[in-house]
């Protein structure tokens, strides 16, 4: 004997009663920047079932504000550690710049006079040789 087949309709009418919420696709129109052209970004939104579009979009929106407000305040306090850490190293390298300025040359070397040796050195060791 052949298993019962169920209708398209069973079948859609058995899923819907286990969702709480329907999926809507909605079509957005924009101004393109680079051609001035209108592009149209489609994306699905998921709506509960006492929700229209326009509440919805509404939660986007306040959504993506509560996280733009949550990674401004991450970038602040990350950037305020990354100036106290440039901070830290400049006063090291003030702290070393000033210890190398205290260090004084032994003498000054005549330039010519260190030629006039190096050349007296090297004829002493030709005529050695």
């Amino acid at each position: 004997m052949a298993k019962k087949q169920m209708s398209f309709a069973e079948k859609a009418s058995k899923h819907k009663s286990s969702k709480d919420w329907k999926t809507v696709k909605y079509v957005k129109s924009e101004r393109s920047d680079k051609t001035g052209s209108w592009r149209f970004n489609e994306s699905f939104i998921q709506l509960a079932s006492n929700e229209n579009l326009d509440q919805a979009l509404s939660r986007m929106e306040q959504e993506i504000k509560d996280l733009a407000k949550e990674m401004a305040t991450i970038e602040s306090t990350s950037a305020e550690k990354e100036i106290k850490k440039e901070a830290k190293t400049e006063e090291a390298a003030n702290s070393e710049e000033v210890k190398t300025e205290e260090v004084k040359p032994e003498k000054e070397v005549d330039p010519v006079a260190k030629v006039e040796s190096e050349e007296a050195d090297t004829k002493q060791a030709t005529q050695e040789a």
